[in-house]
């Protein structure tokens, strides 16, 4: 991160460097914005964009959702505001179909809730660009995508699940393609057929989903998007990552309430 000290009005003001996604963005006044940053360098930051709704160039542009670019900011305090920006990507395609485009609001909208301010949280950041390039007009792909990015990002966030053993006596699994799995969200993975007889609500999924868990936790986040799975597979994904996110991320999400309105639509 560059950065340098210069000296206004008698008053301290850091000009700061940094590559940034634009998460959120509100109106202030008349023409000016507040946009949330999600930036390499110093983690969630709020940041006041004068003008930026009067114009329809320069920063006007510049701080719409999914921007990712170099942001020029000055900082006083804990209080920054942005000079210029250095648009990398527009994420372009996510605008053309409705489905894209509430999928990864959701995903933007799921970073501002569980990101703290100025924690920088570079894993995450990459994470989050690579799935909205992987975001596509595909209803199962964007279900799958979804998924994979709510496990890594729980993972990322502390909360990785216990797949490889037991979670509770620590047994490593006996592992066939015919065997079924219980998957326990409050004890936080895989459960033994011995010690899952003293939990209920258990979620059972196959090999297939325990292999395809494993590969989202481990694998570098640029080939983490690059597989398939069957529909069997993609549901228990889903069931897990559902409870998982819930019982894990005590929020609610809005963008989620109209993700599956458009489903219960496209159904009709």
């Amino acid at each position: 991160m560059a950065s340098s000290v210069y000296s206004r009005s008698g008053r301290d003001d850091v000009t700061i460097k940094t590559k940034a996604l634009v998460i959120r963005e509100y109106i202030v006044g008349e023409s000016d914005k507040y946009v949330t940053l999600f930036t390499k360098d110093l983690g969630k930051i709020q940041a006041l964009a004068p003008k930026a709704k009067k114009y329809s160039g320069g920063l006007a542009t510049g701080t719409q959702l999914f921007v990712y670019g170099e942001f020029m900011l000055t900082q006083y305090k804990d209080t920054y505001r942005l000079l210029s920006v250095d648009i990398l990507d527009m994420f372009h395609d996510l605008r053309k179909d409705l489905f894209c485009l509430t999928y990864s609001s959701y995903i933007v909208e799921f970073v501002a809730a569980v990101t703290e301010e100025a924690l920088v949280q570079e894993e995450l950041l990459l994470l989050t660009l690579i799935t909205l390039k992987n975001l596509s007009q595909e209803e199962k792909r964007l279900r799958l995508v979804r998924r994979i990015f709510e496990l890594r990002a729980l993972s990322l966030l502390g909360f990785m699940p216990q797949i490889k053993k037991c979670v509770d006596c620590e047994v490593f699994l006996t592992e066939t393609e015919q065997t079924t799995y219980d998957f326990h969200v409050e004890a936080g993975g895989i459960l033994c057929s011995n010690c899952q007889k003293h939990y209920i609500h258990t979620l059972k999924i196959s090999y297939g989903t325990l292999y395809t868990l494993r590969y989202i936790m481990a694998t570098p986040v640029e080939r983490l998007f690059k597989f398939e799975v069957s529909e069997q597979v993609l549901k228990e994904l889903e069931h897990i990552s559902e409870d998982y996110r819930s019982y894990y991320i005590d929020k609610s999400f809005k963008t989620l309430d109209f993700i599956s309105k458009l489903h219960q639509l496209e159904k009709k």
